[in-house]
């Protein structure tokens, strides 16, 4: 057996398929969306006529409001999660680690959605809700980075500019938690604004979609 393909076996050994990985994270992924909606607080006591119900909607508006800023901001991960393993062909160890910490980082976000909710318009609990959305972003950014340099998986070919570019959008998720974080300091409800802005740079990224036909046909070339 030659040098080369014993090199060969030993590669393939170290490598795991994606399925269990991304099954797990969607599981994760849903039950973190679904548990957000439970730090929107129903008091005990409230009068349940026309006019106590609106007094209780205007009470829970602001926990209304950082909830809804979760979801979005928690969806926005799924897809950047979701297109960045679109690019994998295979995974590692070193991979399946850090994709638990990144999931564990979004756990994390219903209990800090439920603290800026329940400490309104203070600026603590809107810099450790901003800290943990930081680290999700740094965590995303550092598996796409490990996946092409430290123990390339991505599917071959994949041109320099399109793994860049990838690169690039992902951080612009930690550089506008920075800035929401001091927006904080002013006025939680601009940070919220400025978190919002996260999804939008992820709406659409030409140089990255215009890659998956090509992916789309190596993955089949590998099945047949």
């Amino acid at each position: 057996m030659s040098a080369n393909s014993t090199r060969f076996e030993k590669s393939n050994a170290a490598k795991l398929t994606l399925d269990r990985l991304n099954w797990l994270s969607d599981g994760v992924i849903a039950i973190v969306l679904t548990l957000l909606v439970l730090g929107v607080d129903i008091p005990e006591h409230h009068d349940f006529s026309a006019n106590g119900l609106i007094n209780f909607l205007g009470k829970v508006e602001y926990q209304i409001v950082v909830y809804a800023v979760s979801f979005v901001l928690i969806g926005s991960y799924w897809i950047q999660h979701n297109v960045m393993f679109h690019f994998f062909q295979s995974g590692t160890r070193g991979l399946t680690w850090l994709n638990l910490l990144f999931l564990f980082e979004l756990t994390l976000l219903p209990f800090t959605t439920k603290l800026i909710g329940t400490y309104q318009y203070q600026p603590l609990p809107i810099l450790i809700y901003g800290a943990v959305h930081f680290a999700c972003g740094c965590t995303l950014a550092y598996m796409w980075w490990y996946a092409n340099r430290r123990a390339p998986v991505v599917w071959p070919r994949i041109d320099t500019v399109i793994a860049r570019s990838m690169f690039l959008r992902i951080l612009t998720g930690p550089a506008i938690s920075l800035v929401a974080l001091g927006a904080g300091f002013i006025n939680a409800r601009l940070a919220h604004a400025v978190f919002l802005t996260m999804p939008q740079c992820h709406l659409s990224h030409r140089t990255v979609d215009s890659h998956w036909p090509e992916i789309a046909e190596m993955d089949e070339a590998d099945r047949s």
